[in-house]
């Protein structure tokens, strides 16, 4: 298997890692928000000022509005809907616990994610994966600590987080077999938007000068963390991408030290490496084998087939102009097709007819 090259490593890695830091960043703002305003409320202005970056980064696209056209709208509403409820969990994890306990049980979303695929999109999982998912689920027991001092209703929920998660992530795969991500993420976005909008008159509360700053600053830094990771997702193979994610657990820690004066205990660190560790096998398991990677959804939509299927065929046009300026002939030699293992259809997903 021929390796795909990063043409710009330290330009991706800096576009990965800021990505990282800003989401991070929204973390600690949600979790300062939740102190005097709903969940409900918090997602409102999540969503809605998270639409602007997507809508400017769309215009810039040479597609433009064609993004905005989907051939599976009611996809969207379901991904919209369950992504919500997801969000609703991720939230109120950070509002139950400290910040590195909240990020270290979601990161069991790959893990999940693997086992869910098998029962949900006919996938195959070979006995090292499944090892993996089984020493994944040792580490969240151990960071749960049911027999510990931690707040158990608090891990339930961050789990909640990561399983509901895993299920966003398995319509977006569906989605993505025709969907831009661009046009997956503005959906979700307006959907959020509009879920949180319908019911916020009764979870409203008037913020003050300083909360009303959290919740822009949470919207604000989602949208922007957005924008980042869509580009470094667009320059270099998800496989180089993905593992950063996983520094976001150094940046909780030290906000949840610096702000709420939290310092995770050992079994914390312990199980977090431990699921660390079992996600990036899991990650590695998926390049070998050559199948999607579950870890392209650790934090948001990476691109989809429909993306890679417009960079191909810009590829192959640049290609066809360089050949023809310089009196070149490319006969393109056929590949060899892998035989595609046929997906169960998810409800709500079924490509729109023209």
């Amino acid at each position: 298997m021929v390796e795909t090259p990063v043409i710009k490593p330290m330009r991706v890695f800096g576009l990965a890692t800021l990505s990282v830091a800003l989401f991070a960043i929204m973390n600690v703002f949600v979790k300062l928000a939740s102190e005097t305003h709903s969940v409900v409320e918090i997602m409102f202005f999540r969503n809605a000022l998270a639409i602007v970056p997507v809508v400017m980064l769309i215009l810039l696209h040479p597609q433009k509005t064609d993004l905005f056209k989907t051939k599976r709208p009611m996809g969207h509403v379901l991904r919209g809907m369950v992504g919500t409820v997801s969000m609703v969990f991720f939230f109120l994890s950070f509002k139950l616990l400290p910040l590195a306990d909240a990020t270290a049980l979601q990161f069991a979303m790959p893990i999940i994610l693997t086992a869910l695929s098998v029962p949900f999109l006919g996938e195959k999982v070979g006995p090292w994966r499944w090892a993996a998912v089984i020493v994944g689920f040792i580490g969240i027991l151990i960071i749960a600590a049911p027999t510990g001092d931690t707040n158990l209703f608090g891990s339930f929920i961050a789990l909640m987080a990561a399983v509901s998660s895993s299920f966003t992530m398995m319509i977006v795969r569906r989605l993505g077999k025709t969907e831009h991500a661009l046009t997956i993420v503005f959906y979700f976005s307006l959907c959020g938007a509009v879920l949180t909008g319908a019911v916020l008159p009764w979870f409203w509360t008037p913020p003050s000068f300083t909360s009303f700053l959290y919740l822009v600053m949470g919207g604000l830094t989602g949208g922007a963390a957005q924008v980042f990771l869509t580009k470094a997702y667009a320059e270099a193979p998800a496989a180089y991408v993905s593992p950063f994610n996983y520094t976001s657990i150094l940046y909780a820690t030290f906000f949840g030290w610096a702000i709420w004066g939290d310092v995770p205990t050992m079994h914390v660190a312990v199980g977090a490496g431990i699921v660390i560790l079992s996600g990036l096998f899991i990650l590695y398991r998926e390049i070998v084998v050559k199948r999607p990677l579950v870890a392209d959804a650790i934090l948001e939509d990476a691109p989809t087939e429909a993306d890679i299927k417009d960079e191909e065929q810009a590829g192959i046009a640049q290609t066809d102009t360089g050949q023809a300026a310089s009196g070149m002939t490319y006969n393109p030699q056929p590949e060899k097709q892998e035989p595609e293992i046929p997906e169960p259809e998810l409800p709500g997903l079924e490509e729109k007819k023209p």
